[in-house]
């Protein structure tokens, strides 16, 4: 079926509700653009929390795996005392 052309009353208000759409833009585009920075800030936030608690954790790891090297010397140390050295 054919489309029947309309006439300028009819396509003025059209026109009109698509330019109104069109005038929005900029200030939509500038919402979009500020929610943007906002959640790009707010992922650089949450990043650096991690990496700051990652650092924290890889310093008490360290402390604590040094303290067990040490501790397992001591005792690889102290199993060899009052050992009598093998004769060959």
């Amino acid at each position: 079926m054919p489309v029947q052309p309309r006439s300028v009353e009819e396509r003025l208000p059209m026109l009109e509700g698509q330019m109104q759409h069109l005038r929005d833009l900029p200030e939509r585009v500038t919402n979009l653009e500020s929610q943007f920075v906002q959640l790009r800030q707010e992922i650089r936030d949450g990043f650096s929390a991690i990496r700051s608690e990652m650092k924290e954790r890889f310093v008490e790891l360290s402390a604590q795996m040094r303290m067990l090297h040490e501790d397992a010397i001591t005792r690889i140390a102290t199993t060899g005392e009052g050992r009598r050295p093998k004769k060959r």
